[in-house]
């Protein structure tokens, strides 16, 4: 039977072509043209001549066009698979869109963002910054059946109020106000354990505190309510400040103190107090002597006599600065006989003695009185 050899193409005109097999064989064709579809029975794929090498006919780097994600049965699932840390990190700022982030970890490195938990703890820990309060209660309050105002304000149910000077030591923190004759609470951030310590502050918004900071100064020992809270007014917002103008003047930001006259002066040293009147209280003198004329009173001067020679004068220095003295006297050491001598009033302050033997030092005693 002849066979016969289509060389040409043929014109199938849309007709269905059933059981088609392209030409099957272990090496490629040698001399293809564009189109040309072979199997290769060792891989068993096939491929298609493109004028410059056999393509697999199913090769995905040679698809063009685009592929609905709902067509590949498992990309949903893959993709949603990966972890947000096996991505590329961005390079970019990331928006939420207003969402929230929710189940994070306390952060270890500063740089890591910080949970709520993490910093409402933070801002309750030691000498943490408390939420304003509305008011002060600085006097003794019935915390059990609170008045109507607190502090000079009007405090409605919710608002919080600092009470600093409870009778019973261990009532005084933070509280929330619930009504007018209503029972007082501790506020939720300054009622367990930790939440109060030594150096916790408070600012007052309102009343007559406004604008002052508290301190808490007492060691904390426990829960709020079983220790006593010292709380210290830390700073005042636009206080102002006036002398008393008694020794007291105030220039600008500056107190300074009033000299009364001439005796007092001041200096950086403090305040000196120079001479004071006998009218004041004082002598009006710098010596011992100008203080005993002022005052009107007698000086004394006692001393042991150097060796007097028999016939020669023997200056004595008494330095009373006055001639107007009573007659000296002269006191044998040993005995305490009184004996004669001459004595002569040299100057205000010195006078004469002469005896009429010889006698070494130390054997008499003079006192002069002026």
């Amino acid at each position: 039977m002849a066979v016969t050899d289509f060389r040409d193409p043929l014109k199938l005109n849309k007709l269905p072509v059933r059981g088609l097999v392209p030409e099957t064989s272990s090496s490629a064709p040698a001399t293809p043209t564009e189109g040309q579809l072979w199997t290769d029975s060792v891989n068993h794929v096939i491929k298609y001549w493109n004028l410059t090498a056999w393509k697999n006919l199913l090769d995905r780097a040679d698809h063009t066009g685009t592929q609905p994600a709902s067509t590949i049965s498992d990309l949903a699932a893959t993709v949603k698979g990966y972890r947000l840390d096996e991505f590329s990190a961005p390079t970019a700022a990331v928006s939420l869109n207003g969402q929230r982030a929710t189940n994070g970890a306390d952060p270890t490195a500063a740089t890591d963002l910080a949970t709520k938990a993490y910093v409402d703890n933070a801002r309750a820990g030691i000498a943490g910054v408390k939420d304003p309060v509305r008011a002060v209660a600085a006097a003794n309050t019935n915390l059990a059946s609170l008045p109507a105002t607190v502090g000079g304000v009007t405090l409605g149910s919710g608002d919080s109020f600092l009470a600093t000077a409870q009778t019973t030591g261990t009532q005084n923190g933070i509280y929330t106000y619930s009504a007018s004759g209503g029972a007082a609470t501790r506020r939720s951030d300054a009622d367990t354990t930790g939440e109060i310590q030594d150096g916790t502050m408070v600012a007052v918004a309102e009343g007559t505190d406004a604008g002052s900071q508290y301190i808490q100064t007492a060691v904390a020992s426990g829960a709020p309510g079983t220790w006593t809270q010292t709380w210290m007014k830390f700073s005042t917002g636009g206080q102002t400040y006036t002398a008393d103008g008694n020794g007291v003047e105030l220039s600008g930001t500056t107190f300074s103190l009033e000299l009364a006259d001439a005796t007092l002066s001041k200096s950086a040293a403090g305040l000196t107090i120079g001479l004071v009147s006998v009218s004041k209280g004082g002598t009006g003198a710098t010596t011992a002597a100008g203080a005993r004329t002022a005052l009107g009173a007698v000086g004394k001067y006692a001393a042991n006599v150097p060796a007097l020679t028999g016939g020669t004068p023997l200056n004595i220095t008494h330095g009373l600065n006055t001639v107007d003295i009573k007659e000296p006297t002269l006191k044998e050491v040993a005995t305490g006989e009184l004996v004669g001598a001459r004595f002569i009033v040299v100057d205000s302050n010195n006078v004469s003695v002469t005896a009429a033997a010889s006698y070494p030092a130390g054997t008499f005693s003079i006192v002069v009185i002026g």
